[in-house]
């Protein structure tokens, strides 16, 4: 096994790949596919027949086959592609037709006829903002929707001859690009066949990455031969992480494309969450410290802990190979039923014998751990002494119920995987469909990086889903407040009719009060009907009835929704911006703006603002300044290729298809993407132009020049906007997202705590469901940050930013959340009267530590103020309650020396992973003191800040200012 392994390692640290390998990799089906359709799209420029059906405008079916329909890696993602964005162009053809045909009836270029276009563009441009912000993978579908209507509605304003022909035109650029990409895939399919998704073989990778992980950890649990490096041990994990969450993020992808197979993906989609499981576990394993071998408690589970890890092993080599065998695509598509059944009972068999090996190896162990401390408590006794238990005790139990727990995720895993083995044998080759629905459309795309997390409203209990909020919503009420601004006021009048006032917890004297003043009110009341007093008392009556209350209510949160969300915003900016760049456009006929737009092909500035416009500041900077430099490049090469081909068709279908060949290298081989697509957009005007509508007065050197300055005025302009009108700096994001993180991290351990303390686990399902969800909303938080964080690098400051800080930030956040995550498993099977009910008063103590340390990061976070000097210490807390829990252990075991049992393995371990926990707490009390400072009142220049601060251990405090003073 030590073999395997160490050429797994090597397969994975890069091993030389033959000349064979890079030639494949490079002369693959997409890259091929992408130069054919260049290719074909710049021949059917060329050829006269077809270029006049799409107008003066031909050469757009290169910038839109580039910009929108751009070859894909799979047929899967190519046909989504093109039918989203074949209607997102639809969209806008018929919308802008529908204008001109409106603005052809008031006459040509008049008043009537320019505002009707304008008012169009700019409503289809707002329209397309808010959606683009709001369900991301409907981005390239938004754009070419403006991208068609900015061209449509800005030239032969109120001609009523060319509202059909303009829109037929545009609607033969867009098939084409369209179909001549989706040609050219199938065409590169036929040839170069492969595997039509990856998520699969992702699946089967991880599964192999975490045999990898698993086996380099054994030593944690006695097994020397296995030790490496800890460097690359954690470079194991932190693969392992992102490979988790690259696996969810693909089976999101693959889940709503068309496949062709035997198995549906929902098949193997149980494995995400047991490889995120496992990965946690295995994360148990980093806090563990190297163990003393001579310990009585090692020298009796280590071989137990070895069998059930090469058991372990074993299932996850038998669902690896499984996975392998039952989605290859290229043989399962011509299997016959016998060949099938044959594949399928071999491959149970084998999950048949792993789950025998595993149940015999997981039995055993418990077997083990249930009498292990029956032979420590001899040994102590035989050495006559009874102190504190030594630490491999606490790490060694935290290993081996890690080791348990994998079991029970890899027992899991084969249930799925002889299901897996039984459907490949019962089911035929055939098309599977996506599931349209909402969640389809919000999934993101890979060039694209959804940060907007919509708006949250934080309640007393946590986080209340239903309501909204955003950066700048400092000054609205909290839910709270809300609900006693109206026991305050809006139900005084009610009380009289007998109705309660609503539940959630109001106080008594907030009812009082509401009582008196409704007596009150209603005897001002009896005046005359004529009166100021009765008319007032009237209106306040119906103002505070309970179906105006509700009104009110939704009123409330409608308008905070459009006040404060950022999709509105999105489609404001990209509307004003669409607005201001096309007012020439729509100036009278003769005057200097409108002969200036149409001259210098004003629709590119605009063009290239909605490109470059994106929802945060950093990715806009990102993109701004790579596709100025990519415009840059691509006038120059359009220059260049104008003087050596002129108008020769064939020397124009050459330049093009060979200026393809790096731009396609930069766009699948790098990851400045945004510098190459602009490049490849501005070489078609400059060359094609030309040859489709010859005009003498323009030289070569001036319409490169027109078409470098209009694409770098629209991404000019993208910049100032989007950093001017309602900025979204990611730094900005990113604190305030850390914040709700931590508050939801504080929401989790209170839920933690709270079914611990339960007597009566009537709705624990509920409570799981609960925290399950907690568990993933935190995940999915980390994974936005760590998102944020990359873009942040591209944000335009005059001081840098401390990303590093924030990276292990959202590395300690990710400790927490594991560690959280093994206290929930690990709970479950704790001694409750020894470790909760006699020691509830220690418990929380430390639950209130732990709570109030969060709150404090949280609070520093979100109000960018300094930490608090001195705060409750998690770690005096902690030992006081270790301190008591091995007290009553030691008294249940003295009063039956066989008590507790396999429990008490778990009582230990879950005091190994609070004391982690302790250690991460403090860790992130260090970086944000780090990042925001400390509110010191004891410091250096006090008389007695040294015998002060040095006391603190003893009365339970921790101090934060202890990092300034380095």
């Amino acid at each position: 096994m030590n073999v395997l392994n160490a050429i797994k390692v090597w397969s994975y640290s890069g091993a030389p790949r033959s000349v064979f390998d890079v030639a494949r990799e490079y002369f693959a089906k997409r890259p091929l596919a992408r130069l054919l359709s260049t290719f074909l799209c710049s021949l059917i420029i060329v050829i006269r027949p077809f270029s006049r059906l799409g107008g003066p405008s031909a050469f757009l079916v290169l910038a839109l086959k580039e910009l929108v329909f751009g070859v894909q890696e799979n047929l899967a993602q190519q046909l989504e592609l093109t039918v989203l964005n074949i209607l997102g162009a639809l969209i806008g053809i018929g919308v802008s037709t529908l204008a001109k045909y409106i603005a052809s009836l008031a006459g040509r270029d008049t008043a009537g006829a320019r505002a009707t276009c304008a008012v169009f563009l700019i409503l289809i441009s707002f329209v397309a903002g808010i959606v683009k912000s709001r369900l991301v993978r409907l981005q390239l579908s938004t754009r070419i929707s403006c991208f068609i209507s900015v061209w449509l509605l800005t030239t032969n304003v109120g001609v009523s001859s060319h509202v059909l022909e303009d829109s037929g035109n545009f609607l033969w650029i867009t098939l084409s690009a369209a179909i001549l990409c989706l040609v050219s895939l199938v065409a590169m399919l036929l040839i170069l066949r492969g595997s039509t998704t990856n998520f699969e073989t992702e699946t089967a990778a991880t599964f192999a990455l975490l045999e990898q992980c698993l086996s380099s950890s054994l030593y944690r649990v006695g097994a020397r031969e296995t030790k490496m490096p800890y460097s690359h041990y954690r470079q194991l994990h932190s693969q392992l992480l992102q490979r988790s969450i690259k696996l969810n993020e693909s089976y999101s992808q693959a889940a709503f494309e068309l496949r062709v197979g035997r198995l549906s993906l929902h098949s193997i989609h149980p494995f995400v969450g047991i490889v995120e499981h496992l990965r946690r576990e295995l994360a148990l394993y980093e806090h563990v410290s190297h163990v003393h071998h001579d310990s009585i408690f090692v020298i009796t589970i280590e071989p137990p802990a070895l069998t059930l890890a090469h058991a372990i092993l074993d299932a996850m080599k038998t669902v690896e190979q499984l996975i392998a065998i039952t989605f290859r695509q290229r043989e399962s598509t011509r299997e016959t039923p016998q060949s099938a059944h044959a594949v399928s009972g071999s491959q149970k068999a084998a999950v048949h014998a792993a789950e025998r090996h595993l149940k015999v190896a997981r039995d055993h162990m418990r077997e083990v751990l249930k009498h292990v401390f029956d032979q420590v408590d001899m040994q102590q006794r035989a050495e006559g002494r009874h102190a504190h238990l030594p630490k491999e005790i606490f790490d060694c139990s935290v290993a081996a119920i890690a080791l348990l727990q994998m079991a029970q995720e890899m027992g899991s895993a084969l249930e799925v995987a002889e299901n897996v083995a039984s459907l490949y044998e019962d089911s035929p080759t055939r098309l599977w469909y996506p599931h349209m629905n909402l969640q389809w459309l919000g999934v993101p795309p890979h060039p694209f990086i959804a940060d907007d997390t919509g708006d949250v409203l934080f309640a007393s209990g946590g986080m209340a889903e239903e309501d909204v909020m955003d950066l700048g919503a400092d000054e609205r009420l909290t839910f709270t407040e809300a609900r006693q601004g109206l026991a305050e006021r809006a139900f005084s009048f009610t009380l009289v009719k007998g109705r309660a006032l609503p539940a959630g917890g109001l106080s008594v004297r907030y009812k009082t009060h509401s009582a008196t003043t409704s007596r009150t009110d209603l005897q001002m009341n009896e005046a005359k009907p004529w009166t100021w007093k009765y008319w007032s008392g009237v209106i306040s009556m119906l103002w505070s009835t309970d179906r105006m209350l509700r009104v009110r209510v939704w009123l409330s949160k409608r308008h905070r929704a459009l006040q404060h969300s950022s999709h509105w915003r999105h489609g404001l900016k990209n509307a004003i911006g669409v607005a201001v760049l096309t007012f020439p456009a729509f100036m009278p006929e003769g005057s200097a703006g409108r002969d200036w737009f149409q001259s210098f092909r004003g629709q590119w500035m605009t063009i290239s603002y909605l490109w470059v416009l994106e929802t945060n500041t950093g990715a806009t900077w990102r993109t701004g300044y790579l596709r100025l430099i990519g415009t840059v490049l691509g006038a120059v090469y359009g220059y260049v290729a104008s003087i050596i081909v002129g108008t020769n068709p064939y020397g124009l279908v050459a330049m093009v298809t060979a200026f393809d060949i790096p731009i396609t290298w930069i766009i699948l081989k790098t990851s400045v993407t945004p510098l190459a697509v602009p490049a490849s957009v501005a070489v078609p005007p400059i060359l094609m132009a030309p040859y489709i509508s010859p005009d003498p007065s323009t030289s070569a050197l001036k319409l490169a020049i027109i078409r470098a300055v209009m694409i770098a005025a629209g991404i000019v302009a993208a910049l100032v906007v989007n950093s001017l009108l309602f900025p979204r700096h990611c730094r900005v994001l990113f604190l305030s997202d850390t914040s709700r993180t931590l508050g939801l991290l504080s929401s989790l351990y209170l839920t933690l705590s709270h079914d611990m303390f339960r007597v009566h686990r009537a709705r624990i399902h509920e409570e799981r469901r609960k925290t399950l969800k907690l568990e993933l909303q935190i995940r999915s938080a980390l994974y936005r940050l760590s998102a944020l964080v990359k873009t942040m690098h591209d944000e335009l400051s005059l001081l840098p930013k401390p990303l590093r800080h924030y990276r292990q930030v959202i590395t300690t956040m990710q400790k927490l959340l594991d560690l959280m995550t093994g206290l929930r498993k690990i709970r479950e099977n704790i001694p409750r009267k020894e470790t909760v009910a006699n020691v509830f008063k220690e418990r929380r103590e430390f639950m209130s530590c732990v709570c109030i340390t969060l709150f404090a990061c949280q609070h520093a976070f979100r109000a960018r103020e300094p930490l608090p000097q001195f705060l409750p210490s998690a770690r005096h807390a902690f030992a006081n309650l270790e301190a008591h829990v091995q007290e009553c252990i030691r008294r249940a075991r003295e009063d039956d020396p066989h008590a507790l049992g396999l429990s008490l393995v778990y009582a230990f371990a879950e005091q190994e992973v609070m004391q982690n926990v302790v250690d991460t707490l403090e860790e992130l009390l260090e970086v944000t003191g780090r990042l925001f400072g400390t509110s010191a009142w004891l410091t250096h220049e006090s008389h007695f800040s040294r015998t002060s601060t040095m006391e603190e251990g003893d009365h339970g405090w921790y101090s934060t200012f202890k990092w300034e003073e380095e």
